[in-house]
């Protein structure tokens, strides 16, 4: 218990005030905890969705989604995905990719990849049936933060010293397996086939991202962890509404 509150305290703005006796040995244990973080995340806008759709016009309760996940969140992995547009697209040598990562400034390229995110997220809820809008709601931060726990394992950390150090080359087999378990449990009970389908994909583009993190910067940091989030979240949103297309 104290593991995975302390990765809700990590990974959350939920206030839970208690003080807890850890060392940087536990957070990577947290890691098969992460799709039930998100598990917490998803409800909690898909009860936003719920109340607001009741009372309000259909775009004010999706953009009431996006809000919710960010004050939920801190805004946490946008801020990762600003930070890695931001030096991946700087065309710069990997040291000067790693400091731009760690400035406090936000770039023209940050921005942008911001700006087109939350439109991208309200564009794809927007399409969403509305038979399985509330099911991929509480799904989509399940699926960013499992994909993250996947790729944790077997990483390299490209800096010295930061935050992403806690998990970067620390994760387990074990728990990486124990998180995907879980992942694959709750997409199946919420989303059936369709969902699965849609979680292999997201896993593939994940570890995509990764390969393509590595032969840039030789490794990851917890801004990359962000950007993988972000970007799998909108893939996994984007195929189910492709699937329930053809399937549904």
């Amino acid at each position: 218990m104290k593991i995975f509150i302390l990765m809700v305290q990590f990974l959350t703005r939920i206030p839970i005030n208690l003080e807890l006796s850890v060392s940087k040995e536990d957070f990577p244990k947290g890691v098969a905890y992460f799709p039930i973080v998100g598990l917490i995340i998803g409800i909690i806008n898909a009860l936003v969705y719920f109340l607001l759709s009741k009372v309000a016009q259909e775009m004010v309760p999706l953009i009431a989604i996006v809000i919710s996940n960010a004050l939920v969140t801190g805004a946490l992995h946008l801020d990762g995905l600003a930070d890695s547009c931001d030096a991946l697209f700087s065309a710069r040598k990997k040291d000067r990719m790693l400091e731009i990562m760690r400035d406090s400034r936000i770039g023209t390229n940050g921005v942008l990849a911001l700006i087109l995110t939350i439109l991208l997220k309200i564009a794809l809820l927007d399409i969403t049936p509305k038979s399985i809008i509330i099911p991929t709601i509480i799904l989509i931060p399940v699926i960013g933060r499992a994909t993250m726990s996947i790729i944790l394992y077997g990483s390299t950390y490209a800096r010295e010293e930061g935050l992403g150090d806690l998990f970067i080359g620390k994760t387990s087999l074990n728990r990486a397996g124990v998180s995907i378990i879980i992942t694959i449990f709750l997409v199946f009970v919420v989303l059936n086939l369709i969902g699965i389908i849609a979680l292999l994909v997201s896993i593939i583009v994940a570890y995509l991202l990764r390969h393509y993190f590595n032969s840039k910067l030789g490794g990851l940091t917890g801004d990359l962890l962000g950007a993988v989030n972000e970007v799998v979240e909108l893939i996994f949103s984007f195929v189910i509404v492709v699937l329930w297309g053809y399937i549904g």
